[in-house]
C-alpha cells in the first residue's frame, strides 16, 4: 500500500467523500481512487456534439511532457472540425501554433492544479467536464505518474478513454483488475460504443464513489 501512487486531490476527495456519508475512517484504503458527489451528481449527459477530446496541460514538467507526448501526432493525424482541443499550462499556451478549427488553447482558460497552491487544487472545473461530458473519446495521457485523474474522469463522464498503453489505465492492482473499457492509440478505428460507456460509468459509481456504501 505505502508505494502506491498517491496525491493531496485524492487524499482531500477520499476524506470528502466520507464525510458526506458521515462516515468515519479508521484505516485508509488507497484500492480505489474515490470521488465527492459534488463532481458527477450534477453532469449532464447531454448529446455527444465531439468526437474526440483533450483538455490539459502538456508542458506542466518535465516528466509530463515526456508521458504525454505521443498525443501530439494523435491531434495532428486524427482530430478534426468535430475534435475539442484545449491545452491549458502556460508554458504551452506562450509557445502555442494552432492545430486547427478544434483548437481552443488561446480562446478558453483552463485549470491546472501543479499552477495553483495545494488548498487551491479541490476545484471543480465546470468546461472541463461539460466538454468531456459532450464528447465520444477522450485522450488520457499518463501525468507525472503513470496514471492520471483524466482517466476516471472520462469514466465518470460516459466518455471513452484512449492511451498509449494499458499501464495508463489504473494506479493500484485492485484497479488494474476492473476491466474497463477503453481503446490503445494505435487503434485504427474508433467506435463509441454505449455499452462500453454505460460499463465504464458502473465501474467508476461502483468502485470510485461511495454511492454502494
Amino acid at each position: 500500500m505505502s508505494n502506491m501512487p498517491w496525491c493531496k486531490k485524492l487524499e482531500m476527495w477520499y476524506l470528502e467523500s466520507h464525510q458526506e456519508k458521515n462516515m468515519k475512517i479508521n484505516n485508509y484504503d488507497k484500492s480505489y481512487a474515490i470521488y465527492p458527489q459534488r463532481f458527477y451528481k450534477n453532469l449532464h449527459y447531454n448529446s455527444k456534439i465531439y468526437d474526440f477530446c483533450f483538455i490539459g496541460g502538456l508542458n506542466t514538467d518535465k516528466q509530463t511532457y515526456i508521458n504525454r507526448k505521443w498525443i501530439l501526432l494523435f491531434i495532428t493525424t486524427i482530430f478534426n472540425e468535430n475534435s475539442y482541443l484545449q491545452i491549458t499550462d502556460k508554458t504551452s499556451k506562450k509557445q502555442h501554433i494552432g492545430y486547427g478549427s478544434f483548437d481552443y488553447t488561446l480562446l478558453q482558460d483552463g485549470f491546472v492544479p501543479k499552477e495553483h497552491d495545494p488548498k487551491d487544487r479541490n476545484f471543480f472545473d465546470e468546461n472541463y467536464f461539460t466538454i468531456m461530458c459532450k464528447s465520444k473519446f477522450c485522450l488520457c495521457p499518463a501525468g507525472d505518474d503513470l496514471w492520471s485523474m483524466r482517466f476516471y474522469e472520462a469514466l465518470m463522464c460516459k466518455c471513452i478513454p484512449i492511451v498509449e498503453n494499458i499501464k495508463e489505465t489504473y494506479r493500484s492492482d485492485a484497479e488494474s483488475k476492473l476491466g474497463y473499457k477503453y481503446y490503445l492509440s494505435t487503434e485504427k478505428i474508433f467506435i463509441y460504443r454505449e455499452d462500453w460507456a454505460e460499463h465504464n460509468y458502473n465501474l467508476f459509481l461502483k468502485y470510485h464513489t461511495l454511492e454502494t456504501v
